[in-house]
């Protein structure tokens, strides 16, 4: 019964957020969210080579998202949305916010490739690589699945809002427009 009244509460809060948030981005919340915790000691790094996990984002909200630095379009647009949203919020509320690229290619995108690829877009940015199988638990956590054939990176596109204790919010649409995402965040870090 505790597990169902947990649960219960868990989805409580996350439409209360939703309500919150649906001032014009579509939230799409996941059937049952659970807690993302990233792993430690498994080999994740950020763009810089510095080990990466969940005492790294803690108290935090996070917009993550899934990309390559191949990618022809898809994940420079939504770095570009990103960036252009993250201009627009104030150092305060900046500075409770992770904005994480998950490279959905790690084994061509390392943390040199990483840093320069983000080079272009907000440095509030970081991207984290590591082993395949990790990166793969981690889209899998996400319900996100990334699928590799040919040189071409099959990975979800848009966001995914996750609140400060690892718990997912909510799932942004790759279409929200800068304004919108801003909008979104101001809302989700003035709480």
């Amino acid at each position: 019964m505790r597990a169902v009244s947990s649960w219960l509460r868990r989805l409580g809060r996350a439409l209360a957020l939703a309500v919150l948030l649906s001032g014009g981005a579509a939230i799409h919340l996941p059937a049952a969210a659970g807690s993302l915790a990233w792993p430690a000691g498994h080999g994740l790094v950020d763009q810089a080579g510095v080990p990466v996990d969940e005492a790294r984002f803690a108290g935090r909200l996070r917009l993550v998202s899934f990309g390559y630095t191949r990618c022809p379009d898809l994940c420079p647009t939504a770095l570009m949305t990103v960036t252009q949203a993250l201009d627009d919020l104030p150092p305060a509320l900046l500075a409770r916010l992770a904005p994480v690229l998950i490279a959905a290619d790690p084994e061509r995108d390392g943390p040199a490739v990483l840093a320069a690829f983000l080079d272009t877009f907000h440095p509030a940015i970081v991207a984290v690589t590591g082993p395949v199988a990790v990166i793969d638990g981690l889209a899998a956590a996400y319900a996100a699945p990334i699928r590799r054939h040919d040189g071409v990176v099959d990975h979800p596109v848009g966001f995914f809002l996750v609140g400060p204790s690892g718990m997912l919010l909510g799932r942004l649409p790759a279409s929200i427009t800068p304004d919108e995402l801003a909008e979104t965040l101001r809302r989700a870090l003035s709480r």
